[in-house]
């Protein structure tokens, strides 16, 4: 048997203008990947500038706060666990911590920021209006405007009026304050707003049995009786207590019957 045979033709040369074409073809592809390559380059060169001017030139310096009576600056830089001594990222910083959750910080409503400088953060701190706290078994209830139940401490806070004659039952943090009559509230609201804009302070604020109520601001009691006119009661102490102290007297502001006329303010002189 004759075998075939494997012998493959040979491929005529290419022409002159066919090996032109090809090192055309080569040098077409050589340039794309040089300019790939340089593109990949400077693609990463920039992320490492990028990443270098993230990390450099974004530290957080400074933390300026806002807003905050009820706890110190440096009592917020713990709860936001900013810490200048270390390095922190101002961008990270920002994003991790301007949703912060509040709901189990005393007396903190909200807590907002913004970014101030590259090294710089703006913290406003939005405190619970407290309207006051009643003292139960050696603790004190906070409550604010809605009755919200928002500290039980054994300290109290001097700023806030002790409130008494209100009959409530079993105080839960963060629950509203079970009371007999809930209209009590919007009079605490009422009288606190009134205060805070004369920048007056009670000591405690009294709830008889008949609906009246009245206020201790240092030797004076200040009867208010209902809550009618309480705008109009809460002027008329503004512009009397100053004389009364700084008289030295000590006794009873009466302005359970106010009127707007000189004749329904009575004051009766402790003997």
């Amino acid at each position: 048997m004759k075998e075939k045979s494997s012998n493959k033709k040979k491929r005529p040369p290419l022409s002159p203008a066919a090996q032109r074409g090809r090192q055309i073809r080569e040098e077409r592809r050589r340039r794309k990947r040089r300019r790939f390559f340089r593109a990949v380059l400077i693609l990463l060169a920039v992320i490492a500038i990028a990443a270098l001017i993230l990390i450099f030139g974004f530290r957080l310096k400074t933390v300026n706060v806002t807003g905050n009576s009820r706890y110190t600056n440096e009592e917020i830089l713990d709860l936001l666990q900013f810490d200048d001594a270390s390095y922190q990222n101002t961008l990270l910083f920002y994003f991790e911590k301007r949703n912060m959750d509040v709901a189990g910080i005393p007396f903190i409503d909200a807590i907002y920021m913004d970014i101030g400088g590259v090294d710089t953060i703006n913290v406003e701190v939005v405190e619970k209006v407290v309207t006051g706290c009643i003292e139960d078994n050696g603790n004190y209830i906070y409550i604010d405007t809605d009755g919200i139940v928002c500290e039980i401490s054994d300290t109290r806070q001097e700023d806030t009026p002790l409130i008494e004659g209100l009959d409530y039952e079993n105080p839960q943090l963060n629950q509203m304050l079970t009371v007999t009559d809930e209209n009590v509230y919007n009079t605490l609201l009422s009288l606190t707003l009134q205060l805070q804009k004369y920048e007056l302070s009670a000591d405690k604020v009294i709830f008889d049995a008949d609906g009246s109520m009245s206020m201790q601001m240092g030797d004076i009691q200040v009867m208010l009786g209902t809550s009618g006119n309480m705008e109009d009661k809460i002027a008329e102490v503004n512009n009397l207590l100053p004389e009364l102290t700084s008289r030295g007297l000590k006794g009873t502001l009466h302005l359970e019957n106010y009127d707007s006329t000189t004749d329904s303010i009575i004051f009766t002189k402790e003997s």
